[in-house]
């Protein structure tokens, strides 16, 4: 399986941070579907693009994505553009109230810093909705189209 971003891109956590990159699936595999012994590589035609290597996955078609959590900061800004391919486009994923603080500021600003303020009134971060059992899927995560 190929997918639209390589080790050398995004991936570079796996040269240097030695990650175990593991790919979820946006689509809900069936019961009863089939599972293969899949690799995952980059496109550059380079023998070292390996991303994942032995993971069982149900078929998967042009258009069909994958999720990988926690990449790491540095994943993109040290993303290269090795062989001619450009850098992968960005997704940004993130919950409805984090978007709309996000929102807020474009259209506003920051908000004035008080020192008194409410905690509950305070944007709920990516760090604080894991810790709240909400999915973590939505923070710092890198989706590729496949």
């Amino acid at each position: 399986m190929e997918c639209m971003d390589y080790l050398i891109a995004s991936f570079n956590c796996i040269l240097y941070d030695h990650a175990h990159v593991k790919p979820l699936l946006q689509k809900r595999p069936k019961l009863d579907e089939k599972n293969y012994s899949s690799s995952i590589w980059g496109p550059p035609c380079d023998g070292l693009d390996w991303i994942v290597e032995r993971r069982d996955l149900p078929e998967m078609l042009v258009g069909d994505w994958m999720l990988f959590e926690n990449m790491g900061s540095y994943t993109v800004a040290a993303a290269s553009t090795f062989n001619g391919f450009q850098r992968p486009t960005i997704n940004y994923v993130m919950s409805v109230p984090t978007w709309q603080c996000m929102q807020q500021i474009q259209n506003h600003g920051f908000p004035p810093e008080v020192e008194e303020q409410d905690v509950g009134t305070l944007p709920v971060s990516c760090a604080q909705e894991s810790i709240m059992n909400r999915p973590s899927a939505a923070c710092a995560s890198a989706s590729i189209n496949v």
